[in-house]
């Protein structure tokens, strides 16, 4: 299986998604958020720079796909990709309709740092089917408890493969404040279930972008640059 046919799926089919509702907001000849608007994604666009938008997006994903979903992981991965790309515009352009903000600055309104609730229980069910499979190995599950409660958790969290194989790296788009990532530094320990299998890591620490872009593999270095922070985890298996 080839981590980066599983990864060309999941994005191929999530950049198929995106295009939908600027495509038929600008077909209606409807003004639609966009990232080119002011502020991006929450401003206004006219029709036919979502129209430019969805068949970029469509183009884009068609290419990631031509090559044809050929294995039970690809198809995973696809659905995946697509059932949260749906989730998360759900979620975003809802609430910028509603006249809020959507993504920007969300982080700012979650105590301590976090994803909003409502995106949480949208992609969750889809997460914690997939989390921790052999097939898919961009999930897993991490097991950690409450650094003042003393609760036991267990997060899906996305794995970012790296140039060190003993390393494990996880992306924190909600910033280095995410609870989860902080009761696992205080524990100084998590377990992780991963690829069918369960692990152990130790020595947690969170880093910046930089030094997280740096250990991660080329093709997701784009992805991790634009993450404020990451979690890395030293790995052994258990």
């Amino acid at each position: 299986m080839s981590v980066k046919r599983v990864v060309r799926s999941a994005f191929g089919a999530a950049l198929l998604v995106n295009a939908v509702p600027h495509g038929v907001s600008g077909v209606q000849g409807r003004p639609f958020p966009s990232p080119f608007a002011d502020p991006p994604g929450v401003g206004m666009s006219p029709p036919l720079v979502n129209v430019g938008w969805s068949a970029a997006n469509a183009i884009a994903g068609a290419l990631l796909l031509r090559r044809g979903i050929r294995s039970r992981s690809e198809a995973v991965a696809a659905a995946a990709g697509a059932v949260a790309m749906a989730a998360v515009l759900s979620y975003h352009f809802g609430d910028v309709l509603a006249g809020g903000t959507g993504l920007r600055g969300v982080s700012a309104r979650q105590p301590g740092g976090g994803p909003p609730r409502a995106l949480v229980k949208a992609t969750e069910p889809i997460a914690r089917a997939l989390a921790g499979r052999r097939g898919f190995p961009l999930w897993a599950v991490l097991n950690h408890r409450g650094r003042k409660s003393g609760t036991a958790y267990s997060t899906p969290v996305a794995i970012v493969p790296t140039v060190d194989p003993s390393l494990v790296l996880i992306g924190l788009p909600w910033g280095p404040k995410t609870n989860w990532a902080r009761n696992v530094v205080a524990a100084d320990s998590a377990d992780l279930t991963w690829k069918g299998a369960r692990h152990t890591t130790s020595a947690p620490r969170i880093v910046g972008s930089p030094e997280a872009a740096a250990l991660a593999k080329p093709l997701f270095r784009v992805i991790v640059k634009r993450m404020p922070a990451a979690i890395v985890l030293r790995l052994s298996r258990g």
